[in-house]
């Protein structure tokens, strides 16, 4: 019964519940989408960055003269029982001879037997008259496998693409064997990753590297990578948090709506409600037909905001960010519903309790 006398009071007001409405659909589609596409974005990240968690990264420090690694110290770090993966790079000139032109990519060297650690996601090709390129560097210049460069007069085949890592390997970069990396360049390292297999011995592992490298000085930074990605994780749930915040501003004052929309209406149905009180309606049955208004606009307008977040973080997530939407990521169309709906049933409560406790007869008289 006060669900039908609710649905018969909003169809009169058609514009004024059309706007009230709007206003639920707009903070429930605004928290659930910015939700939806916060969780996205940070497992796309995340997902780039897994397969580098189980690594320590050691780096010369410049400001004590430290600028590369020599064979004796990758030597002296073999004591962990880790594999020690040294890198080599340096910025040079490539030259594309299909596309008559030139590029300055990072150029890295790898022993070939250790590039399977780097989850390049390549297959196990690359020989020291073959290189790997990146994806950056492919598209951007038109490359695919079997087409060739050349570096120092020499032509090289490429037999593999793979995504840059980000933190190791940059973007626009290509990746030689360390012996073809030596016939042009010097024979030190630039970096050091330390390949840990059990993510419970990283801060084992990297304690034991500062005791060895930095014995008199602080020869080296030590940084391990999971907690960079734990960092990372942190910075994105408190810009999604933010930005669910701000939708949630609109939320509120889409309630004011609702609270307003409510306050005219038992402005202007205040005879109304005297005959319904003169003919027996009680207190809590003014304050439930309210209730029941405002728990309509809520439903309705937190499942039309929930239906749209759900398209609009699909086509955001999987086009833009090349993800997907996540179990965590569906827990904020919940949310936002839940907050939609409880919006709208509190911002009506005086409205209802002031239209309940009306005096019938000075009701009767208003008009």
């Amino acid at each position: 019964m006060y669900l039908k006398l609710a649905e018969r009071n909003l169809s009169r007001h058609i514009l004024r519940s059309a706007l009230a409405l709007l206003g639920i659909v707009i903070g429930v589609m605004t928290i659930s989408s910015l939700g939806i596409l916060g969780s996205g974005l940070k497992h796309r990240i995340l997902e780039n960055f897994e397969g580098m968690a189980d690594f320590v990264l050691v780096y010369p420090n410049p400001e004590e003269g430290y600028l590369y690694f020599t064979k004796r110290d990758v030597d002296r770090l073999k004591k962990l029982r880790c594999v020690v993966i040294p890198i080599s790079y340096k910025t040079d000139v490539v030259y594309i001879k299909e596309k008559n032109k030139k590029t300055y990519p990072t150029v890295y060297g790898i022993r070939k037997d250790q590039i399977k650690y780097l989850n390049l996601d390549v297959e196990d090709k690359l020989t020291d008259t073959t290189v790997y390129v990146d994806s950056f560097f492919a598209d951007t210049h038109e490359l695919d496998v079997g087409d060739r460069i050349i570096l120092k007069n020499i032509s090289l085949r490429i037999v593999g693409i793979y995504n840059s890592s980000f933190f190791v390997i940059s973007q626009n970069s290509i990746i030689l064997s360390e012996k073809t990396y030596r016939r042009f360049y010097d024979n030190n390292y630039s970096l050091l990753m330390i390949y840990v297999e059990d993510r419970e011995d990283i801060d084992r592992v990297k304690s034991e590297v500062e005791k060895i490298m930095n014995k008199k000085e602080k020869k080296v930074i030590v940084l391990s990578m999971d907690k960079i990605l734990r960092s990372i994780e942190d910075v994105i749930n408190k810009v999604s948090l933010f930005l669910m915040g701000v939708g949630g501003i609109s939320l509120l004052v889409a309630g004011v709506g609702i609270g307003n929309t409510m306050l005219m209406s038992t402005v202007e149905r205040t005879k109304e409600i005297g005959i319904m009180k003169s003919i027996g309606a009680s207190k809590r049955d003014i304050l439930m037909v309210f209730l029941c208004e405002s728990l309509i606009l809520g439903v309705v307008g937190s499942v039309l905001g929930v239906l749209l977040s759900l398209g609009i973080g699909y086509l955001v997530v999987y086009y833009l960010l090349n993800s997907y939407i996540t179990l965590e990521g569906l827990v904020y169309p919940l949310l936002g519903f839940l907050f939609g709906v409880g919006t709208s049933v509190i911002a009506s409560l005086y409205p209802a309790y002031k239209a309940a406790n009306l005096d019938p007869v000075r009701a009767l008289k208003s008009e």
